[in-house]
């Protein structure tokens, strides 16, 4: 009697062990799932402050607002522009951007094409067209377009900033 008793005690111990070993890979399942929900969600956010950042940063440069249009820019930011070393710096980047208004005309687009953000939701790039209306000393008019890659960093205080913008102009 105490052998089958021994035996069904075995038995039970387990069925016990081989039942909870799936609980905790459902339970492990169901926190990978969630930790992914909240990783595309970071994501999704992070998409979104960029994408508005971008698109105030167009509409002031269409205003000629420099203050604006260099307010989404890291102080450390870096641009590089065809055939000019490259700018480093809020300050110098500033400067750049005071002639680039001066001399546009009123019609100035950067239309997005693709914005990537990291799993980790603090560095992401973008990629867009930008076209632009330059009036020349003489007075004429012509339109400059290109293409542009811009690397983006979330910042301390949870806005996101440009730290590297490269931009190619069309020929």
């Amino acid at each position: 009697m105490t052998r089958s008793r021994s035996l069904v005690l075995l038995v039970l111990a387990l069925v016990t062990v081989t039942l909870c070993s799936g609980c905790g890979h459902r339970w492990d399942e169901r926190h990978r799932a969630a930790r992914e929900r909240a990783a595309q969600q970071k994501v999704a956010e992070a998409e979104a402050q960029i994408r508005a950042t971008d698109a105030a940063m167009t509409k002031a440069a269409q205003a000629k607002d420099l203050d604006k249009t260099v307010s989404g820019y890291a102080p450390d930011a870096i641009m590089f522009l065809p055939n000019t070393p490259p700018v480093h710096g809020i300050e110098a980047i500033r400067k750049v951007w005071q002639s680039m208004l001066a001399a546009q005309g009123s019609n100035v687009t950067i239309t997005p094409i693709a914005l990537d953000v990291a799993r980790s939701a603090d560095l992401a790039w973008e990629r867009a067209t930008y076209s632009a209306d330059v009036i020349d000393k003489k007075g004429k008019t012509s339109t400059q377009t290109g293409e542009a890659v811009v690397i983006w960093k979330k910042q301390n205080d949870g806005s996101w900033k440009i730290v590297a913008d490269l931009g190619a102009a069309n020929q």
